[in-house]
């Protein structure tokens, strides 16, 4: 699986630039929907802490707003993609306090209840340590302000390409959205023009700032995540106005060898979507 290997090098090579910089102290982690960020920050804070650095980690996501505070699109739908979807006042205290040495109070968000709760943790940056930040948004100068130098930080920008124009981290939120989240194939391609959209302006321009950028395709994930997303496309309308882009997808995957799902390594980024 060498695709696998490529990436777990990557990430190794990125620890150990990160630990040979004394001056280095927030890694920042950015990437469209279902690129990885979740299961890159975990290795790259084990490969971090098992070369001699403290680290702890915040997610983006903890700092979405409310429902009450939320932001919306000119559709009247509520805006989940943009960079004004996330509480950047507490955000960006957050990061002055950090940057200055300073405990800060960091928020939960509980996705099941669609809100920040009450359960905050309090984090201390510790001497040589560090702190990496995921989300959509890491990238976006407004994310640190002024109040960090350039050279404390040090960025990551994920994603995906297979090389032949399909964009793999579709299937990957087909089958992730099914699975977990109850949702239909005309549910996530409706989503996905939505997501796709947003990144397009509110995250990939920020990839040119990144100092790694790593592809997370393997190059055997279509035979893990085809069975499935095929069951799931077949339950599309044929009156869905992706019908036929539907079709043409099940006509690709179902000339793809299947494998089943335990070929991932258990500790393998595709498990994120599994």
């Amino acid at each position: 699986m060498l695709n696998e290997e490529l990436y777990e090098r990557a990430l190794r090579s990125c620890a150990e630039e990160i630990c040979g910089n004394s001056d280095l102290k927030l890694v920042l982690i950015a990437g469209g929907s279902c690129s990885g960020k979740t299961t890159t920050t975990g290795k790259l804070a084990r490969l971090i802490r098992g070369l001699g650095r403290p680290v702890d980690t915040i997610s983006l996501d903890d700092y979405y707003r409310n429902p009450e505070n939320a932001v919306y699109l000119p559709n009247g739908m509520p805006d989940f993609e943009g960079i004004q979807s996330l509480r950047l006042d507490l955000l960006q205290d957050t990061m002055r306090r950090i940057s200055a040495g300073e405990e800060a109070p960091i928020p939960f968000f509980d996705f099941t209840l669609h809100r920040r709760t009450d359960d905050y943790r309090m984090l201390k940056p510790l001497p040589g340590g560090i702190i990496i930040v995921e989300g959509l948004h890491a990238l976006n100068p407004q994310i640190c302000g002024a109040d960090t130098p350039p050279e404390a930080i040090y960025r990551i920008y994920l994603y995906a390409d297979s090389g032949d124009g399909e964009d793999c981290r579709f299937l990957r939120r087909l089958v992730r959205d099914s699975r977990y989240r109850a949702s239909n194939a005309a549910e996530t391609y409706a989503n996905w023009e939505t997501v796709r959209g947003a990144e397009k302006v509110t995250i990939e321009p920020f990839a040119k700032l990144a100092n790694r950028s790593i592809n997370t395709f393997f190059e055997y994930e279509r035979s893990i995540l085809a069975d499935d997303a095929v069951a799931v496309l077949k339950g599309l309308s044929s009156e869905d106005p992706h019908f036929h882009q539907a079709q043409a997808l099940i006509e690709l995957l179902s000339a793809v060898p299947l494998l089943p799902d335990d070929a991932v390594p258990e500790d393998s980024l595709l498990r994120e979507f599994i």
